[in-house]
């Protein structure tokens, strides 16, 4: 275990699938944050894979799955305040400043208020308001962040681990997604979203053929597609596999960068685009066929 202080550090999750996307983070981190400790909750066969590039590696809870595991980041986080980061995540600025930006919450993620419309995993966002009994919902899809204090933030996650156990008379009869869960119990202890700023984006926040783009040099640079408009973020999160070429080619960067071997990066980014460039879409389109034969 270090020695290294744990006022602030950065928290991320890894499976067998996504372990070296935590190994990419990681690597921007120690270019963008130089200093800043890194920990890591993975299971206890990935120890030794991931041990050499965090700071903290801390065994995950048996008998939780995938996106169950965010509701218990208080309970992984070494550090008295965490930025966590979802392990397809790479990150161009220092992080500490964002803590002050935002007021020091006792938990916070960038996004917005809504009352209709539903999440990318299908919640009914007037559906579930009208449960919880408030007129807006704090919506943070897609966010892949979020910044807490261990202790403040323990009514959050206790609520969110609540719905989770509860989640279908929340939600419905729909796929858990822990962001979702999250949204409402800070819905319901009313705790704001934090402002985008230029904290936040994704690969498609850039307007095609602007993009500039080197983690290996913490340099990100495009022109908004909302407001076109140079934007130079700390963050980019590659949700969705929705850019497995570029992102691919990032993680060779940083890996090279840093004289580590890229075995498994090929094939990581094989699955990525496979996953989006041929089973999605064909799946689409299976689902699109089936509604017509139901006719």
């Amino acid at each position: 275990m270090s020695t290294k202080d744990t006022s602030f550090g950065v928290l991320t999750l890894a499976s067998s699938s996504d372990y070296l996307k935590a190994i990419g983070l990681a690597l921007s981190l120690r270019i963008s944050n130089p200093g800043v400790p890194i920990a890591i909750a993975c299971s206890r066969k990935l120890e030794p894979l991931v041990a050499p590039y965090f700071d903290y590696v801390i065994e995950e809870q048996a008998g939780l799955r995938g996106f169950e595991h965010k509701v218990h980041l208080d309970e992984y986080t070494p550090f008295e305040t965490t930025f966590f980061l979802d392990s397809d995540v790479l990150v161009f600025k220092p992080l500490k400043p964002y803590v002050a930006l935002w007021g020091h919450p006792a938990y916070s993620a960038t996004g917005s208020y809504q009352t209709t419309g539903f999440s990318s995993f299908g919640l009914d966002r007037a559906s579930v308001l009208k449960k919880i009994g408030f007129e807006r919902l704090t919506v943070i899809d897609g966010a892949g962040h979020a910044c807490f204090h261990v202790q403040e933030s323990k009514p959050l996650f206790d609520l969110a681990r609540t719905i989770t156990a509860n989640y279908k008379d929340y939600a419905g009869d729909i796929k858990y997604a822990d962001e979702d869960a999250v949204a409402i119990a800070m819905t319901m202890l009313q705790m704001p979203p934090a402002p985008y700023g230029d904290f936040f984006s994704r690969y498609l926040s850039a307007k095609p053929g602007t993009l500039e783009l080197d983690a290996s040099r913490a340099h990100c640079h495009f022109i908004a597609q909302d407001t076109k408009l140079p934007f130079s973020p700390c963050m980019m999160h590659f949700a969705a596999n929705e850019a497995p070429i570029a992102y691919t080619r990032e993680l060779y960067r940083l890996f090279r960068n840093q004289g580590i071997a890229t075995d498994g990066l090929l094939a990581l980014g094989m699955e990525d685009a496979w996953m989006t460039y041929v089973k999605l879409p064909l799946h689409i389109q299976l689902k699109s066929v089936r509604r017509l034969m139901r006719r």
